[in-house]
């Protein structure tokens, strides 16, 4: 392990048999950038996926134009493949990294649609992701196998809540048009569902009136503002359900719904089911 003020790293040499297994992990980082911090160009043996948590920062990979990413973006840096990037003068990103390989790491990107010509994804770093992808760094700081074999199980999860967003975009694109306020307002419901959203908030973010938002956004998608938050909630909701065995109370928070009582009334009237029954039924018992 090393650590300082900027960065935090955790290394792991897998054994020979762990070299040919579906997934392997070998480094995890969350790095606090200065400003203008430099790095290539050079070229990795694994892949890396990295999530800019704040700031900015510059990208050029493979002979491709030099790219700008913001918070919310990841970006992919695949083996053999020539890069350099940089943090901004004035605002240095911060990042969280993995570097993995794997007889399915090719797979697993491509299936979120990550290739060595379209290695950036916009609006990503959802809180379900930022915490999973914080979970992975932490499992692999720790030696015992059994913890790094847990981060090889979050890693599949995070690609789990990859596929969702990337999914829910290409749904919201194909009627959509991605200059309008109503995919604005829906990334940004989609990325900050946890945070204690109305539709003012949404308003001030996406520079149009309370009444033309609320109508276009129903002519658009066939729900309310309300209705589509509760059913982004309610979404990523499942998952916890699913996939950790946080008490209902909790999940409720972490969704951005501090009254549990509402929250399972809602989880049941858009499932069919109180959270409790469909974690017995569907996730963990």
């Amino acid at each position: 392990m090393k650590e300082s003020n900027c960065i935090t790293q955790y290394f792991h040499t897998p054994s020979k048999e762990f070299l040919n297994s579906s997934i392997y992990i070998t480094m995890t980082s969350h790095q606090h950038c200065l400003g203008g911090e430099s790095v290539g160009p050079r070229i990795l043996d694994t892949y890396c996926i990295a999530f800019v948590v704040s700031g900015k920062g510059y990208l050029k990979s493979n002979g491709h134009k030099l790219e700008t990413l913001n918070p919310g973006d990841l970006f992919v840096l695949f083996p053999k493949e020539k890069h350099h990037y940089y943090a901004d003068a004035e605002d240095p990103w911060e990042l969280m990294w993995i570097l993995f390989n794997g007889t399915l790491a090719g797979t697993l990107l491509q299936d979120v649609g990550l290739t060595k010509d379209s290695y950036i994804l916009s609006n990503m770093l959802t809180h379900s992701v930022q915490r999973t992808v914080q979970t992975i760094i932490n499992a692999l700081g720790d030696t015992a196998d059994t913890n790094r074999l847990c981060a090889v199980g979050h890693f599949y999860v995070l690609f789990a809540y990859l596929k969702q967003i990337t999914e829910a975009s290409l749904q919201h694109s194909e009627t959509i048009r991605q200059d309008s306020c109503v995919w604005k307002a829906i990334r940004f419901i989609e990325q900050n569902y946890y945070l204690d959203i109305d539709v003012d908030m949404l308003c001030d973010h996406v520079n149009y009136s309370r009444s033309y938002l609320s109508r276009t956004f129903r002519n658009e998608t066939s729900m309310t503002i309300p209705e589509y938050i509760n059913k982004i909630r309610v979404q990523n909701a499942i998952h916890l359900l699913k996939d950790s065995k946080m008490q209902v109370k909790e999940i409720s928070v972490l969704v951005g719904m501090k009254d549990s009582f509402y929250f399972s009334k809602l989880f049941k009237k858009i499932t069919g089911e109180t959270p409790r029954e469909y974690r017995k039924n569907h996730g963990q018992a």
